[in-house]
């Protein structure tokens, strides 16, 4: 059990209309504050018995002292716990150690070189939708907040972030825009990350970098997928389960190129005979691509497929083969929890910063009257055998927490 901070109290006159109108002036500024905590304590928003292998790891960001830009708030609550991208390990939320397998591959990072990439061709500018020129909180559609947290991502980190508003196909299911424009994104990025729009990373502290570490993607892969979920639907015609296109990291080379080009055309069974029938049957771009391209396309490093129990589904699905998203979440089990997952990837994180703040400034707020105890109306100060007592009665009368 750790030691009761030592606090130096204000005194009883903050009880007064001037302490009032202190606090309230407090909580009004709590925000701009939040923005400026690491600024004013730096290395101080962690106590003294921090070590780097705990989560979340923290360091040193510099920020510009005049900015409150909402890019500078983002900056400076998650820049000093970013995960360093050749960490050896990362301890997730409970309490669960990840190794890289060996040596690390990206040890700087990537900055604009990796593009996290939304795709849609419908326009979402209906109340709660993305592209409406007003939300809120409540109302908002899940698939909102889904993607704003990759943008949010994408802030936290350095990289580019693109919403293409993609031309539809009038022969296939919506969801196959996103094949030729992933295609035409990895012209100008040498990484991409596409996430459908109930998917979400976990911890927006932990990098790209670090994962494709621990994913170990190499020189020679095209892309990365989660396996899906052993059920029956997720089989293709070989016996073998779906790779799921909700997520996708891809790397460009002319391999990934013509990869890409062979998934688009896949329908036009020019060389994929019975491809055509994915144009509207379900899983359409996926199916197509579990039932040829990742055959076509089977050199040993061509194709990661990661773990579902890492990248895929969420803890409501961890009952259908394990796959509870430890580091991505793909929300198919309930797409009302996005807004639930987005509040969450800022909450552990505003969270701690924010009780740091409310114990660094206690001499303001917090005032202590335990050496006084109460008679009617009135506050009497203790004798020194008065407060021993109230010592051995700490509790009597009193519930846990409330009244």
């Amino acid at each position: 059990m750790s030691a009761a901070p030592n606090y130096s109290y204000s005194s009883l006159a903050n009880m007064g209309p001037q302490g009032r109108w202190r606090r309230v002036l407090f909580i009004a500024l709590i925000p701009t504050l939040c923005a400026f905590v690491y600024y004013a304590y730096g290395s101080s928003y962690l106590p003294s018995t921090f070590k780097p292998s705990q989560y979340p790891y923290q360091h040193n960001v510099s920020l510009p002292a005049d900015d409150v830009s909402m890019s500078t708030v983002i900056k400076a609550l998650y820049g000093p716990i970013l995960h360093p991208v050749d960490a050896a390990n990362f301890t997730d939320e409970d309490g669960d150690t990840h190794h890289l397998p060996g040596e690390p591959r990206f040890k700087e990072r990537l900055g604009k070189r990796v593009l996290v990439l939304d795709i849609d061709s419908r326009p979402l500018t209906g109340d709660g939708q993305l592209m409406n020129q007003e939300l809120k909180w409540k109302g908002m559609r899940p698939l909102s907040a889904g993607m704003l947290s990759h943008y949010m991502y994408a802030m936290i980190h350095g990289y580019d972030y693109k919403f293409i508003r993609a031309p539809d196909y009038t022969d296939r299911w919506g969801t196959w825009v996103k094949v030729p424009m992933m295609k035409e994104a990895l012209k100008t990025h040498d990484y991409i990350v596409f996430m459908d729009s109930d998917v979400m990373f976990h911890y927006p502290h932990l990098p790209l970098e670090w994962l494709l570490n621990y994913w170990n993607m190499t020189q020679d892969t095209l892309a990365m997928m989660s396996i899906d979920p052993d059920e029956p639907q997720n089989y293709d015609a070989k016996g073998n389960r779906y790779l799921n296109t909700g997520f996708v990291i891809a790397q460009q080379s002319k391999r990934t190129q013509e990869m890409y080009k062979a998934w688009a055309e896949c329908p036009s069974e020019n060389r994929y005979t019975g491809c055509s029938r994915w144009k509207l049957d379900w899983a359409h771009e996926q199916a197509a691509f579990g039932n040829y391209i990742r055959y076509d396309f089977d050199r040993p490093d061509d194709i990661r497929v990661l773990p579902c129990v890492e990248a895929n589904g969420a803890p409501e699905a961890v009952n259908r083969g394990g796959c509870k998203g430890i580091f991505v979440r793909h929300f198919w089990v309930d797409k009302g929890l996005l807004s639930k997952g987005l509040a969450d990837s800022v909450m552990q994180y505003f969270l701690p910063r924010l009780h740091q703040l409310y114990h660094q400034t206690a001499s303001e707020h917090i005032v202590d009257a335990k050496g006084y105890r109460l008679k009617g109306a009135e506050l009497i100060e203790m004798t020194p055998e008065e407060q021993e007592q109230l010592k051995k009665d700490q509790g009597k009368n009193q519930k846990d927490e409330g009244f």
